[in-house]
């Protein structure tokens, strides 16, 4: 991931970033003991305070989210995303991954964004 990062901050792609997505982030890390127990709270709020100042800010939708994928957590994602304008949905949940796109929104893992990236000429 840590690629990916170097590329965003190097402005070669605009993350896109919501309220919600601070709050799964912090979820995630304090619910998987391996997360947790690499990664303080203090870090994570760090990590979410850098994103915020260098992210695309867009507003919360309300819910209900359009029921799309298998986990029902996921349809914010998605939601967002796709009235986000986002091109890509990068995620490692399955769930996600194999809807393979929704609404022009590919969904892919780190390594084939990564990939897309550099094949649009993003690390020159």
């Amino acid at each position: 991931m840590g690629a990916i990062l170097a590329e965003m901050l190097a402005g070669r792609f605009t993350l896109l970033f919501t309220v919600g997505i601070a709050e799964e982030i912090r979820e995630t890390v304090a619910e998987r003991p391996h997360l947790s127990g690499r990664i303080t709270s203090q870090d994570v709020q760090s990590l979410i305070t850098s994103l915020d100042g260098i992210a695309e800010e867009i507003p919360r939708i309300p819910e209900p989210y359009p029921a799309v994928s298998r986990d029902r957590k996921d349809d914010f994602l998605i939601a967002h995303a796709v009235l986000g304008g986002a091109d890509f949905l990068v995620s490692w949940d399955r769930d996600l991954l194999d809807l393979g796109a929704v609404d022009g929104v590919a969904i892919v893992d780190p390594p084939r964004f990564l990939a897309a990236l550099r094949a649009a000429g993003a690390d020159r």
